[in-house]
């Protein structure tokens, strides 16, 4: 949808000289729903960037301490953005915060990244239980795009 509408925006602008009104409120709006709705599903199927700032190690239980260390360190950053997102949420309500040009209101969008966050901390909790009691950490989806159905 938001690719559709930078299409028509982009359209009507140069084309008709007749811009959508509100067209960047809605997706900046549009683009905080999308990435932080999306990023525990994202975390979960291993999808996202990675930068090994922690050397891989052969020793199994340095393996699982660098794993769980990583996982810690999500956990710690998403249990931060839950709680700034709803600190936010409050002041966003309090003073009446929203978009310049269509008044679209802040504080369901920081609602909604306190509860995705919360919901990626949860995520990344299990999983870091799971690589304690020895459990392997599979992606949901499998990336198998071979098409052997055996």
């Amino acid at each position: 949808m938001l690719i559709g509408l930078i299409f028509t925006d982009v359209i009507f602008r140069y084309i008709f000289t007749a811009p959508i009104l509100g067209v960047e409120d809605t997706m900046q709006m549009g683009m905080v729903a999308v990435i932080f709705g999306s990023a525990p599903h994202v975390w979960r199927n291993a999808e996202h960037i990675v930068v090994d700032l922690f050397p891989e190690y052969r020793i199994e239980w340095l393996r699982i301490m660098r794993e769980v260390t990583i996982r810690f360190l999500i956990f710690s950053l998403m249990l931060i953005f839950t709680w700034q997102a709803w600190i936010s949420a409050e002041e966003s309500e309090f003073f009446g915060n929203a978009t310049n040009m269509v008044e679209i209101p802040f504080q369901p969008f920081y609602l909604m990244i306190a509860f995705s966050a919360a919901f990626h901390a949860i995520v990344v909790f299990i999983e870091a239980f799971q690589i304690c009691i020895g459990q392997e950490i599979a992606p949901l989806v499998s990336d198998d795009t071979s098409g052997d159905e055996s």
